[in-house]
């Protein structure tokens, strides 16, 4: 025991001589003017819901990071409002308060990001708990940044040659096993080619449900296609990413299942798809205000597209068939249950809300995005419309023969939604940022949201 004890206080004090530990903490109090609705405590929240309260900044943060030059680990936790509090009529503000009377109350499921991870140049290595995104286009049919966070463990590698490089991803993504009382593991792989000014590469994942995975399917080189087991979901993409100086161009063509003459399933097809463009009119730097949103924690895949920031116009289309993402029982889903601690809530203290792994509108659903932005190091700001066309098929929704609706159509009666989107961060030095954010939703009634708020950050 006592060897052991020392073994642990030399690997401390080593990880502290090689690092630049430093603890945060930051405040970021925010005041809303909305119409949100009130609602009952019986009331189920929606992934939709869940969206737009995390699009409010924790209150407060606080955490720990040990960083080099190739390595960080970060722990951080972050005192937000709790959802019964949003969704019982105190989406006013942030500020951590009970639902029904002035006192302190915060959800306590901590915490929402939590990472280690290693980079050389070969090899990129993130193990925890964080956002990922996938793809260089606001959303993606594989994985997006719109969910809370992602336990995951994820690698790159990548090779060198004369004329480009050849690189290689794996993910493994667990879900909340005590949601279902069966674990639920999402699988990825991608691969493929890149110079200065394409990419091009196949996407392939596996969606294991109802059981844990075994070795077949954690062996990062194989072809998730070849494995019949039950309760094992597999979808396959292509990905195609051109920089055309300051116009770059990209899209992916994911598939769930595709419908061919003598195929054993009688699954009807079912995929997601998207094209868009960017366009720099003038060039910029990347924001460098303080870390106090979730979404600067996000692990993202790494494209032929430089980061840089500047004056760009941004057009994206999305189509998913009505039948894409869904099984007939729920663990088999393609989505992502996350546990909120809720004070308020009928039935319990814990709600759980799904959200989608990818595309975060889900199937039968096709949208078309336009953005004006433009960033520099102290400014970043985004002018956004959406809009969103839905059919009537959801995810929940009776998924087996006699399956009623065309493939690939929306399924009708059909209803329309306009987004239109505001956002602005200001930082005048590094550890400060003043926000101010709109949003105007227009479908079968008006809805709004308008925020400001400052946020301070200090490190030790």
């Amino acid at each position: 025991m006592k060897r052991l004890f020392l073994i642990l206080m030399f690997s401390v004090v080593t990880v502290f001589a090689f690092s630049s530990p430093g603890f945060f903490i930051s405040f970021f109090p925010v005041l809303s003017y909305n119409n949100l609705p009130v609602h009952d405590r019986d009331y189920r929240p929606t992934m939709y819901d869940m969206y737009d309260y995390f699009k409010y900044p924790a209150f407060a943060t606080f955490g720990v990071e040990l960083s080099g030059s190739s390595y960080r680990a970060l722990l951080r936790f972050d005192f937000r409002q709790d959802l019964s509090a949003y969704l019982r009529g105190r989406g006013w503000s942030n500020l951590p308060l009970d639902p029904n009377k002035n006192s302190l109350y915060i959800d306590t499921d901590l915490p929402r990001v939590g990472l280690a991870e290693y980079e050389n140049s070969l090899i990129r290595l993130s193990v925890g708990k964080r956002k990922l995104h996938f793809g260089p286009a606001t959303y993606n049919f594989v994985l997006s940044e719109t969910v809370p966070y992602f336990e995951h463990i994820w690698f790159d590698l990548n090779t060198e040659v004369s004329y480009g490089r050849y690189y290689y991803n794996f993910f493994i993504i667990s879900s909340d096993r005590s949601v279902y009382n069966s674990p639920k593991t999402l699988i990825g792989h991608s691969f493929g080619f890149s110079n200065q000014f394409l990419r091009l590469g196949l996407v392939e994942t596996n969606l294991i449900s109802k059981t844990f995975p075994d070795l077949r399917d954690l062996s990062p080189f194989t072809i998730f296609h070849n494995n019949y087991a039950r309760n094992s979901n597999v979808n396959a993409g292509i990905f195609l990413e051109l920089d055309l100086d300051r116009f770059d161009m990209y899209g992916l063509l994911y598939a769930d299942d595709i419908l061919i003459p003598g195929d054993r399933t009688k699954n009807p097809t079912s995929l997601g798809w998207y094209a868009g463009g960017t366009y720099t009119f003038i060039d910029g730097g990347n924001y460098s205000g303080p870390l106090l949103w979730d979404s600067q924690f996000t692990l993202r895949e790494k494209t032929v597209f430089d980061s840089s920031g500047g004056l760009k116009l941004k057009y994206e289309h999305y189509h998913s068939t009505p039948y894409l993402y869904n099984r007939d029982f729920e663990e088999g889903k393609y989505t992502n249950p996350i546990r909120f601690n809720a004070s308020d809530i009928e039935g319990g203290q814990y709600v759980v809300v799904n959200g989608f792994y990818g595309f975060p509108y889900g199937p039968d659903v096709t949208l078309d995005l336009l953005a004006l932005s433009y960033e520099t190091e102290k400014l970043l700001a985004e002018i956004r419309l959406e809009y969103l066309r839905s059919g009537v098929y959801k995810i929940d929704d009776y998924y087996g023969e006699p399956f009623e609706y065309e493939w690939y159509r929306l399924a009708e009666p059909i209803t329309g939604k306009t987004l239109l989107s505001f956002n602005l961060h200001y930082s005048p030095e590094g550890k400060q940022e003043f926000l101010f954010s709109s949003l105007l939703s227009l479908g079968e009634k008006l809805g709004f949201n308008f925020k400001v708020g400052y946020g301070k950050f200090f490190d030790f």
